[in-house]
């Protein structure tokens, strides 16, 4: 009984000692984990999340009357993991963000003093249709494990004279299966 209690009377104070160095070393950095669960027949890629499109630099002489566009930019949206057994085998995807003054069915780029004007951004399928924003595009049917949807952004006037600036924006995408 003796034995056990100088021994534990040594073993205590040096877990102790232990504990307190690693806490002494204080912390580096952090680890954030994000994620949800979801109950679709598909996950979006991480890599289509967020995404960023270049629109590049264009000449605000492209634009010599309205509906007038800039050179397409590719984008696509991946999903995967895609389980067709639910009876789902469709997704359509809306476009949803600030829509021009002029031109609703196109994303605004006027974000304040130093904003181009008389132009918007329009979304396009593959057939080149504009999706019109902050609707849903038409479906587009599912492959099992993973679908990629393509699309391209492009500047669009929405006057015959197009003022200079910044043309940025965003927006966010929803999907819906049916």
């Amino acid at each position: 009984m003796m034995k056990k209690i100088i021994l534990s009377t040594l073993v205590v104070p040096f877990a102790l000692s232990a504990f307190s160095a690693l806490a002494a070393g204080g912390s580096d950095g952090t680890i954030q984990f994000n994620g949800s669960i979801v109950d679709t027949p598909c996950v979006v890629a991480t890599e289509s999340q967020n995404q960023s499109v270049e629109l590049g630099t264009v000449k605000s002489s492209t634009f010599a009357a309205a509906g007038d566009k800039s050179v397409e930019k590719p984008f696509q949206i991946k999903l995967e993991e895609c389980d067709l057994s639910s009876g789902k085998t469709k997704v359509s995807v809306a476009f949803n963000g600030l829509s021009d003054d002029t031109d609703t069915t196109l994303l605004s780029v006027a974000n304040g003093a130093g904003s181009a004007e008389g132009v918007g951004i329009g979304i396009f399928d593959t057939d080149n249709q504009q999706i019109d924003l902050n609707k849903a595009s038409t479906a587009t049917n599912l492959q099992e494990g993973e679908t990629i949807l393509n699309y391209a952004a492009r500047y669009v006037s929405t006057a015959a004279k197009v003022t200079a600036g910044s043309a940025n924006s965003e927006v966010d995408f929803s999907l819906t299966y049916e």
